[in-house]
């Protein structure tokens, strides 16, 4: 389908170089085990494949501040915050702290949102930029630690810090949904579901920390080059075997996919990335998700500091 915005040529800012896709070895759905899996069992059931793509600067053009959550699936905002460091992971939920912050943003800047609960947050701070296959998820992990619930059986599991390299989609519509139950207590849950025209999102709000972004930058599909039966795959995240798991979408490489990021995105700059909509469509309406990755770009100074970022997901309710 035709898309508005899109460049007609590569700019000097924009970059030519390799994103990560899936090719799954057989049946799905897949599977990818996040702890040590049982023995005899593979990581994963797929290949990580790196294809050549352009990743098109949204500087100074249409799309830095145009484009939105429903109809290209991303949005960037200039987003200045208290919140400086991030060093103290435990006050981010305090009264006035980040979470505060970012619900804030959430409730100003995305269209008919009413109520907005954070669910978790990912830190990435490296001394050094990875080298090989680090954050391409081709085994097990070098890792920090992620809470996955708040409530007293919260389940603390190894997590990649380093840039995630592979293209991905941070969940499935069946587990976006059964995160307002994970995450809401039963009757709030059920209470907020069933109001009349309900809308349900899943929001990731993504920063840089302290430097301008110059290594790993983060790159945005626009929703209307995905074609999501042919492209998305669902893959099963096997958290700690028996215990619990999530669900994903990798990604199978479309030569339409058109990629975007913004150059030298500074700590006072976000872009939101919609992981999942109710009201999203498929294909020729109301964008569904982001297609979202990490990626080496070769023309950035080898001597600029590591990346460093903050990503809040949220669940958005337009509806309280």
């Amino acid at each position: 389908m035709a898309i508005d915005n899109l460049p007609k040529s590569v700019s000097p800012q924009d970059v030519e170089t390799t994103l990560n896709y899936c090719v799954p070895h057989g049946p799905i759905p897949l599977v990818k085990y996040i702890t040590q899996p049982p023995e005899g069992t593979p990581w994963m059931n797929f290949d990580i494949v790196p294809y050549p793509v352009t990743i098109h600067d949204v500087r100074n053009t249409p799309l830095e501040t145009g484009a939105s959550l429903d109809v290209q699936a991303f949005q960037f905002l200039e987003a200045p915050c208290k919140e400086r460091e991030f060093l103290d992971e435990g006050a981010f939920a305090n009264e006035g702290g980040y979470y505060d912050e970012v619900k804030e943003l959430i409730l100003n800047n995305v269209e008919g949102a009413k109520k907005a609960v954070v669910f978790d947050h990912t830190l990435r701070r490296l001394a050094i930029e990875p080298t090989g296959d680090r954050g391409v998820e081709r085994g097990p992990l070098v890792s920090t630690h992620l809470i996955l619930s708040f409530h007293a059986d919260a389940i603390i599991i190894p997590t990649p810090f380093y840039p995630q390299l592979r293209v991905h989609v941070d969940q499935t519509e069946d587990s976006a949904l059964r995160r307002v139950h994970k995450h809401l207590p039963e009757d709030e849950a059920n209470r907020l579901l069933s109001l009349p025209n309900q809308r349900v999102r899943i929001v990731n709000v993504w920063r840089p920390i302290e430097n301008v972004v110059a290594h790993n930058p983060l790159a945005v599909a626009d929703w209307r080059s995905v074609k999501h039966a042919r492209d998305l795959v669902v893959t099963r995240k096997i958290l700690q075997p028996g215990k619990g798991e999530g669900g994903t979408y990798n990604v199978r490489h479309n030569e339409e996919h058109m990629w975007y990021y913004m150059r030298d995105m500074k700590p006072d700059e976000v872009v939101l990335l919609k992981c999942s909509d109710t009201q999203g469509v498929d294909e020729g309406g109301i964008a569904k998700m982001c297609l979202h990755t990490a990626f080496k770009d070769n023309t950035s100074d080898p001597a600029a500091p590591s990346r460093q970022s903050i990503e809040v997901r949220c669940l958005v309710f337009d509806q309280e």
